[in-house]
């Protein structure tokens, strides 16, 4: 009779032995595959978050009289690894036909202006990144907005501008522009100003305007700050060393991670421990189910001794072993798919409940991951074969047959 029918048929004749072996492989089998599903969701989830966390460089210039200048800052953007980057203007400027807010009554040219910011995107190195600004109305300046202006609401209330309305600009070199007012701010600090601040230097005069207005108002003066952001934390120091042989002495050059860093700290702290869970699970599995098997072999062994006085090769009756245990795995790896997914996402939860962060991990089950239990398993099951299957294969048949009888 073949090897393998006569494994099979072993397998229906121990039923019992049969279902606890599937029980063993089943519980191995789902720890297996659900510490596979978390590391590689923690895997796609860092790989993403580095896409999204601020990672960047930031460059402020040291002497107000030399300017980040577009040249410059274009040539950052060009720089390898660089996804992004925000250009911060400031100066100040009048406002035609309107009046801006003030309480003081100096007669100062700087009580009758009022400071503009430019940026590319007012939701990065901006108050409205960090929510300490908040828009109230309308929506921020983005990298395609042209022309437009994010004014206080107090300025609007006190000049009657709604959005979409016009808004004239004067610089102090007597350059003109005109934007439209497409959103409306308040900062919540502004009953601490005292009543002698003068005007440009008061919160309801500061207005956020694009780039594209500032460099036009500006006469293409400069920016004081301009940050590079780039979607690969591990380039970010030999990034800052590039830029800062694009300005060179010219800025102050910082890296920033900090939110990346934090966001990570979860995910690193997870790495760390699937992965010793998974070489427990393996070692554990391993050694119960040897255990499991070594028992079984012992009651076989005369049947096994038989077998090989008979002409049967050793490695005929490994071979059988190996198939049945391997039969029953492969049932055990079925059922354990459904299984190790509702694990994974027990487990994920139960480790990001210790750590406040905002680090979601997407759980799912894919054919990688199965195709790595299939590996990790069919190590354990020819390891645990061969070491319950090691005392019949090194004794002689007759010692054993002699021994049994005895």
């Amino acid at each position: 009779m073949p090897f393998y029918k006569r494994g099979f048929l072993y397998l229906i004749r121990k039923r019992g032995k049969a279902v606890l072996l599937l029980l063993i492989f089943l519980f191995v089998n789902s720890m297996i595959l659900g510490t596979n599903i978390i590391l590689r969701a923690t895997e796609s989830t860092e790989t993403a978050m580095q896409e999204k966390a601020g990672v960047k460089v930031v460059c402020e210039i040291s002497d107000t009289a030399c300017p980040i200048i577009d040249k410059e800052a274009e040539a950052i953007r060009n720089l390898e690894g660089v996804t992004s980057i925000n250009r911060m203007g400031r100066q100040s400027a009048y406002v035609t036909d309107l009046a801006p807010v003030t309480e003081s009554t100096s007669t100062e040219p700087d009580n009758q202006k009022v400071s503009l910011l430019s940026c590319d995107d007012m939701d990065t190195d901006t108050p409205f990144a960090d929510q300490s600004y908040r828009l109230t109305e309308g929506e921020g300046i983005m990298p395609e907005t042209e022309y437009g202006a994010v004014i206080h609401a107090g300025f609007a209330a006190a000049n009657g501008l709604r959005i979409g309305d016009p808004l004239s600009l004067e610089a102090e070199n007597g350059k003109t522009v005109t934007v439209e007012v497409i959103g409306e701010y308040l900062t919540g600090k502004e009953s601490r100003q005292e009543k002698s601040t003068l005007a440009v230097h008061r919160m309801e005069n500061q207005i956020y305007i694009d780039n594209t207005a500032y460099l036009e108002l500006s006469d293409g003066s400069g920016f004081y700050k301009v940050s590079a952001c780039t979607g690969q934390p591990k380039l970010l120091d030999p990034l800052a060393e590039r830029i800062k042989g694009v300005l060179q002495e010219k800025a102050d050059i910082t890296t920033s991670d900090a939110l990346y860093q934090q966001m990570k700290a979860p995910l690193t702290q997870i790495a760390r421990v699937v992965p010793r869970m998974r070489l427990l699970t393996f070692f554990t599995g391993t050694g119960i189910v040897s255990l499991l098997l070594c028992m079984w072999m012992r009651s076989r062994q005369k049947e096994m001794a038989v077998f090989i006085s008979m002409g049967e090769r050793k490695s005929i009756i490994f071979l059988q072993a190996l198939l049945e245990a391997a039969a029953v795995f492969l049932l055990a790896l079925m059922g354990s798919c459904g299984l190790g997914l509702l694990a994974a996402g027990s487990l994920t939860d139960l480790m990001l409940s210790a750590v406040e962060t905002g680090v979601s991990l997407q759980v799912s089950l894919q054919f990688t991951d199965i195709a790595l239990l299939l590996g990790i398993g069919s190590g354990v099951v020819v390891i645990a074969v061969w070491l319950s299957l090691l005392p019949v294969i090194r004794a002689n048949p007759k010692d054993i047959l002699s021994r049994m009888e005895g």
